[in-house]
């Protein structure tokens, strides 16, 4: 998979107005500001997604979607287990603790995060298909609280193998204090690449 500058720049604008949307929607939710990073679009293989926090074995909060119909790929929101637990107890106005060691605990507590992850992600999706005109449908949300290496595995499974590098368009989101941060990440298959790029006008 090759990409010039440009369509890159391209993918990158898709996922700034996408999560943009997204962060809007959690700050309603929140009623405070939250504010995303410039977006990074690069080819990228799982293993790199994985390396780029602290540690592989780092416990994290995700919810993983797959989509389909026009496009096909993964959307995913990971955040950190202290900034999850911030988010939680500022929705309900209650502090929210739980024993980290304790992962069974940790998912019970947290497990209605996915369902606010899974709106976020339908916001992203919608805004991306507003600007499109595609039809991009969303599965069942996977929620886990586990390793970072481990949430990996299901897209990079599910991806399969097709080709040695993927594209990954990673957006960080964050509240002004940085008590509560996460990453939105949208990562379309090949063919879906090549049906952005020739729906918004560019030769592929």
């Amino acid at each position: 998979m090759n990409f010039e500058q440009e369509k890159l720049n391209v993918f990158r604008e898709i996922s700034n107005i996408g999560s943009g949307n997204a962060s809007t929607s959690l700050a309603q939710m929140l009623n405070e500001i939250v504010d995303i990073g410039i977006p990074n679009s690069d080819l990228r293989e799982f293993s790199d997604i994985t390396n780029s926090y602290s540690s592989p074995e780092e416990l994290v909060v995700g919810t993983v979607l797959q989509i389909s119909g026009d496009l096909e790929g993964f959307i995913m929101v990971i955040m950190d287990v202290d900034s999850t637990l911030t988010l939680l107890s500022r929705l309900l106005g209650r502090k929210i603790e739980c024993d980290k060691e304790n992962y069974e605990e940790l998912y019970k507590e947290l497990n209605s995060v996915g369902e606010i992850c899974n709106i976020l992600c339908g916001t992203y999706l919608t805004a991306m298909s507003d600007m499109t005109g595609l039809t991009i449908d969303q599965s069942i949300p996977y929620f886990s609280v586990d390793m970072v290496m481990a949430i990996m595995n299901l897209p990079a499974s599910l991806y399969g193998g097709e080709s040695d590098s993927i594209l990954c368009i990673e957006t960080e989101f964050f509240t002004l204090d940085r008590e509560i941060e996460g990453k939105y990440y949208f990562i379309p298959k090949v063919e879906s690449c090549n049906t952005l790029l020739s729906k918004l006008g560019f030769e592929v």
